[in-house]
């Protein structure tokens, strides 16, 4: 089974002054695609961090981007594998299912 449950090697320090005060209860309001969810990451010093929780943040936007997907709107969209007929809850999921298909081409 994929998961995406460790962000050990990320700082999740929190920092209470990430988090965006305009975003409540409802956080599926006005996201309709993945790249939707990139208007949820706040940037300082040169730093992303989730302006949900304000627990998270990383060097890249796109681990952000992750973390948002995976944490507060699981399960939004879908990602089907264009190599057989699984599909997957999140793009790390499949991403990480992806290499599984490398690795058998590989083998032989």
């Amino acid at each position: 089974e994929e998961s995406y449950d460790d962000y050990g090697q990320y700082d999740q320090s929190y920092d209470s002054t990430m988090m965006d005060p305009n975003i409540a209860g409802d956080n599926n309001k006005d996201v309709y695609c993945p790249n939707d969810l990139y208007r949820f990451i706040s940037k300082r010093n040169g730093i992303n961090y989730c302006s949900i929780c304000g627990k998270f943040n990383h060097q890249t936007a796109t681990c952000v981007r992750n973390h948002i997907e995976s944490r507060h709107f699981p399960g939004r969209f879908h990602y089907p594998c264009n190599q057989c007929e699984k599909v997957f809850d999140t793009n790390t999921k499949l991403n990480n299912h992806k290499q599984k298909h490398r690795h058998e081409v590989n083998r032989y």
